[in-house]
């Protein structure tokens, strides 16, 4: 990668134009390869970006430095076979009696993989409107659980709002106080917003970074937990998060190198030596790597399909 190439595909995003004829409404284009990093901001008003479900990634980063820190001691013991109605159960208000003996059941792995056995898509933008922010929890704890968990998945932001209550409830702090602390002061990441459902964060969504703050955790990913002289993540918890946890068929593109063919811990796998996180309206976060290259990109594209398009050619030919 070098500045002439950069260049290009930045020329190919401003001439690329959506099914409705519009030019794609980009925020920012980061790419980082070894030591070599390029950035271009769309707009000449740079600021935080609505890193949508890549806020399902961080959450998961997060999660694997509070094992690690809990592993030291620093914590109570928590892992991914944690059992979550425990620690939610004197928060929530459950009056789904059919509910309980499968709720007993969920654990956080199951909240992390989208597999706590909803048949419905719970908590996109579509379902909340008119729902008190307050009330998510409890609708979620009595919304009924149809399948075992862990035997059907089912993509939604039900899991990662569950498991920022699960995390705020067993901390006994603020969440996003401890993520701070634990997570961003140590990548030196200072501005950010994280919006709240009620009590607790958002959790798959409503996070607002930088994109340079973003790409730390890229970073993170690629240099197998260790930034800046810091082990923030094990080796561990990296494999557990890039291990194949489902095959998502109905979501795969098998022409492409940037395919969903299946999903880890709050990440996506697509068969081949890349990973990525990707949230609507065209954020991605991904990491190759082979290549040793984060490509990232922040913007509110409703058509995410010319985005996906550049960023595979990108893959193919460009690095």
């Amino acid at each position: 990668m070098d500045q002439t190439t950069f260049d290009e595909i930045v020329q190919q995003f401003k001439e690329t134009v959506d099914n409705e004829k519009h030019p794609l409404k980009m925020n920012n284009l980061m790419i980082k390869q070894k030591d070599q990093e390029f950035l271009y901001s769309f707009k000449a008003e740079k600021g935080m970006s609505d890193v949508r479900s890549l806020s399902k990634t961080i959450l998961t980063v997060f999660l694997g430095v509070l094992i690690r820190l809990s592993e030291e001691g620093n914590y109570p013991e928590i892992h991914e076979e944690t059992y979550i109605y425990p620690i939610i159960k004197e928060a929530v208000n459950l009056e789904s009696a059919e509910n309980l003996e499968k709720l007993e059941k969920v654990q956080i792995k199951h909240l992390l993989t989208h597999t706590i056995g909803y048949d419905d898509v719970l908590l996109m933008r579509q379902d909340i409107e008119g729902m008190e922010d307050k009330d998510f929890v409890n609708f979620l704890v009595n919304y009924p659980i149809v399948h075992e968990p862990g035997e059907y998945y089912l993509y939604s932001n039900a899991g990662f709002y569950l498991l920022s209550a699960v995390l705020q409830e067993f901390l006994q702090e603020d969440l996003l106080a401890v993520m701070e602390r634990e997570l961003f002061h140590p990548l030196g990441i200072e501005t950010f917003i994280w919006e709240k459902y009620g009590p607790y964060l958002a959790g798959a969504t409503r996070l607002w970074l930088l994109p340079e703050d973003l790409m730390k955790f890229g970073e993170l990913l690629l240099n197998d937990g260790r930034l800046e002289g810091k082990d923030l993540l094990t080796k561990d918890w990296l494999e557990k998060m890039l291990t194949l946890r489902v095959r998502t068929e109905e979501e795969d593109m098998p022409n492409r190198l940037l395919r969903r063919y299946g999903y880890g811990y709050g990440t996506w796998l697509t068969k081949y030596s890349i990973f990525f996180g990707r949230g609507t309206d065209g954020q991605f976060l991904i990491v190759i790597p082979d290549k040793e290259v984060i490509i990232l990109t922040l913007a509110e594209q409703s058509d995410m399909v010319p985005i996906e398009n550049i960023l595979d050619s990108v893959i193919r030919g460009k690095l």
